[in-house]
């Protein structure tokens, strides 16, 4: 008669399985050790970390790569590749004059994804926040929105296509440089009407 085989009485231990990342069997992740996890596996899939961007997130990414993929190849340049996502304006010209200047409408998941993340950064004290910011003074919420989304689809279309990480100046520094591309046009605009711009506490 075949022996049977108690498994209490057993010797050898009973498998357990393991946690890729290391942690406890059977023990959940907690919401932002899943998201560091995410954050990972995204930074390996496309060779940048995109979450080092103010107004993204890792469900952020995760839209936008299941919208775009990996392969920047696809569109010719950065410019085709926002209009793809309509956010680059549609602009009805007749001689020299732009009739109007709207956005086409398309619907697409990584463009409102980006809207959305533009929403954010309004309310943050990056740079990006204060363009948001500045471009509502000039043109309103709408148009705004639109503006600071297409330039995060610029600077992500860079980032993947070229490899690199997000190199963030602070707000200081970035209000400076901002000031004087505002006074260098002030000054080449002067130029051509034959006038000379000079600081107040210079000309006193």
């Amino acid at each position: 008669m075949a022996n049977c085989i108690n498994p209490k009485q057993s010797s050898e231990p009973t498998p357990q399985l393991q946690d890729s990342t290391g942690g406890k069997p059977g023990k959940r992740k907690s919401p932002e050790a899943l998201e560091i996890s995410l954050a990972g596996h995204l930074k390996r899939i496309l060779g940048v970390d995109l979450t080092t961007i103010p107004g993204l997130n890792v469900l952020a990414i995760l839209t936008l790569i299941s919208e775009i993929g990996t392969n920047m190849a696809k569109w010719r340049n950065e410019k085709a590749f926002v209009s793809w996502m309509g956010l680059s304006p549609n602009n009805k010209i007749s001689g020299q004059r732009v009739l109007s200047s709207r956005t086409r409408k398309v619907v697409n998941r990584a463009a409102t994804t980006l809207r959305l993340a533009a929403m954010v950064l309004g309310r943050t004290e990056t740079p990006l926040g204060s363009f948001y910011r500045r471009k509502r003074a000039q043109l309103g919420g709408p148009k705004a929105v639109t503006a600071t989304a297409r330039k995060l689809g610029c600077l992500i279309y860079r980032l993947i296509k070229n490899g690199q990480g997000y190199q963030e100046s602070d707000l200081h520094s970035y209000e400076l440089k901002y000031k004087d591309q505002i006074l260098n046009s002030l000054r080449k605009r002067a130029k051509t009407f034959g006038f000379d711009l000079v600081e107040l506490a210079k000309a006193a």
